[in-house]
């Protein structure tokens, strides 16, 4: 109610007549407007230059992601494209994805015995909070599901745990790092634990026996002792060792993390440790576990088929050296990198459900920076409404709420289930605003470049009968009729690590096997020109080969493995990672002290930030009743 009839929104396009952030405007038609861009957008890729390009955008998903980054930008070759990931989910994610591969993990809350819980809030907040938090609710109250909860702060999820451990802030590795000392030395890794590690990396060798990977494992952990934790973190030492011993005995229990243990400059190795924690305990895509991340495969329109190379501007992974593996980029420094210049500057920056003014911090310099002309000399916003970095824009394009568009939705399943959802308009879109997914369309067709489908709700359309499973039932109509789907007979996905992989698969004229790592892997589909190619180079030394990945050898069987994302891990869980390594960080998790935490001073102190229910990050802050029932500002 209060998002679309809210007195900020901007129904029709603005164009500035000020100067920028002097507040002055005109109302232009859609037509003068897309006109501008489209030409601006042209003159660049006929130019030969389209990485000037920028597109800057916050939480985008699912159809409307696939829209805008798959077909639009890359029919336009732009490869400047810039997220919020790195002040987000970074450092989680890029440790999964070092781990067992791609990221979002899912917790089996329905089928487990005991929660161990690190920084997260789930029962206000996190990736599919809602069914999450209900099935949460049902484990502690239904079943009596013990959840001990480690947090800096008496969050509403610490609060409704069995038991509340405060700790100091960003000290969570220690403690992970004590915990896995006693699994360890207390040979509780033995039974589920001691079968998992042979899916596991847990030497530079990938070939390692058991033997081999427990000495390794009781090697490293040694050091870490609950004593050595207990005068980092503020816990004791009893109770590390006693927590400590109740998930290893629970048989299944599920570990969770979120921000409050991984968003600190330590988050990688905290997460890594975790999901270590959870596979020397046999706790990993197992019912009652921690599982990989199991979510409907839409298929979709992606434009035309032969689209250019991607050219970007190196200013979204920050100055050269600043991060080992940016995996999500480093778009917090974006303005300080077009500040710099030496990297490049956009001609035009194109902003989408993201707020630069304050997302990022340090806010003069933002500010100046979004003023500057001659930094940016064309800024677009796209938004519902009129806030701080849209009254700097030079062009303000209006969109409609979320109650107001098509979409389809890929969020994980709660019960390892594919499910299928389609949001669709409550509200008719007010004034003159337009869905972005139509934008794209409009500025496609205007620039020679048709995508082949004109709005939205088209592309959802024509999702619906691109994919299988909803074409069987009915396709858009049933789904416009239902609003959900998941096969009935299907279930849960777990144990998807030990799927073996046929011989037809892995014996393929343009596969091969990679000594070093133990990986089939397909040469041309990494680009090369032959097997031999593929042998001397190795998987993983070859540009972007996660993407060939076949399977993994273990023994004398090929599995399908944990399926690297984004880097060039084997298929086994790496709890010691080359990869890491090779790049001069210690392969396995390693304690690391926050450089500003250890320089503090008696009079500082550490701020921290969290998410309550009430709110949807700063999206939901101009809603004026979920600001009555919230209405505390902490700071």
């Amino acid at each position: 109610v209060n998002q679309p009839n809210d007195p900020d929104r901007i129904l029709y396009p603005l164009k500035r007549v000020g100067a920028r952030g002097e507040g002055k405007w005109k109302r232009i038609s859609w037509d003068e407007a897309l006109n501008e861009v489209a030409t601006r957008l042209k003159k660049l890729k006929d130019e030969g230059t389209p990485e000037k390009f920028m597109f800057h955008y916050g939480r985008m998903k699912s159809s409307t992601s696939k829209m805008v980054k798959s077909a639009f930008l890359h029919t336009y070759g732009t490869g400047t494209i810039g997220n919020h990931t790195s002040i987000c989910e970074g450092g989680k994610w890029t440790a999964q994805e070092f781990t067992w591969g791609g990221h979002y993990d899912t917790w089996d809350f329905d089928n487990t015995r005991f929660i161990l819980n690190f920084g997260s809030n789930a029962l206000e907040a996190g990736t599919n909070h809602i069914p999450t938090s209900h099935r949460l609710i049902r484990a502690m109250v239904d079943r009596n599901v013990r959840m001990v909860s480690f947090d800096v702060r008496l969050s509403n999820t610490a609060a409704k745990s069995s038991q509340w451990v405060p700790i100091k802030p960003g000290t969570d590795l220690a403690v992970v790092l004590a915990m896995c000392n006693v699994v360890m030395s207390e040979d509780l890794y033995q039974g589920d634990g001691e079968a998992f590690l042979k899916y596991c990396k847990a030497t530079r060798n990938n070939d390692a026996t058991l033997d081999e990977k427990v000495a390794a494992l009781k090697k490293h952990f040694s050091q870490y002792t609950p004593e050595w934790a207990e005068k980092i973190s503020g816990v004791s030492a009893d109770t590390i060792r006693k927590v400590a011993r109740e998930f290893a005995t629970a048989h299944p229990a599920v570990v969770i993390s979120y921000r409050g243990a991984v968003a600190h400059y330590n988050g990688n190795d905290t997460e890594r440790a975790i999901q270590t924690l959870a596979a020397i305990t046999g706790n990993i895509d197992n019912p009652g576990g921690r599982c990989k991340a199991v979510g409907p495969k839409w298929k979709y329109p992606k434009g035309p088929k032969h689209k250019p190379k991607a050219r970007k501007l190196a200013i979204v992974d920050g100055p050269k050296g600043a991060a080992i593996s940016p995996n999500h980029h480093m778009s917090h420094n974006v303005l300080k990198m077009i500040k710099d210049g030496s990297a490049g500057r956009p001609d035009v920056y194109m902003v989408y459900k993201y707020t630069p003014v304050y997302a990022n911090g340090e806010v003069q310099e933002n500010i100046d920076v979004l003023k500057d002309e001659s930094l940016i000399p064309f800024y677009v916003n796209i938004n519902p409404f009129y806030d701080e970095s849209a009254a700097l824009a030079d062009l303000i394009l209006p969109e409609p709420t979320y109650a107001e568009r098509w979409d389809w939705e890929d969020m994980v399943s709660p019960v390892q289930i594919p499910e299928f959802y389609i949001r669709q308009a409550a509200v008719k879109p007010m004034g003159e605003t337009r869905d972005f997914g139509d934008v794209v369309c409009d500025l496609a067709e205007r620039m020679g470049m048709p995508l082949g489908f004109k709005t939205k709700e088209e592309f959802v359309r024509l999702s619906c009968e691109m994919t299988p499973e909803i074409k069987a039932v009915g396709g858009f109509e049933y789904m416009k009729k239902y609003g959900v789907y998941h096969d009935p007979k299907a279930s849960p996905i777990y144990f998807s690590y030990m799927r073996e992989i046929p011989a037809s698969k892995y014996k393929k004229d343009t596969v091969v096997l990679d000594k070093e790592t133990g990986v089939y892997w397909d040469w041309k589909k990494a680009h090369l020109h032959s097997a031999e190619e593929a042998r001397q180079k190795g998987y993983a030394h070859t540009k972007k080969a996660y993407k060939a990945y076949v399977g993994q050898r273990i023994g004398n069987k090929v599995y399908s493995g944990f399926k690297p994302d984004k880097v060039n891990k084997s298929g086994y869980l790496e709890i010691y990672s080359n990869l890491l390594e090779d790049k001069g960080v210690p392969p396995l998790p390693t304690w690391t002290a926050i450089p500003e935490h250890e320089k503090m001073g008696e009079d500082d102190l550490i701020m921290t930030t969290y998410k309550v229910a009430t709110q949807i990050h700063s999206r939901s802050a101009n809603c004026k009743y979920l600001s009555e029932l919230y209405h505390k500002n902490p700071a």
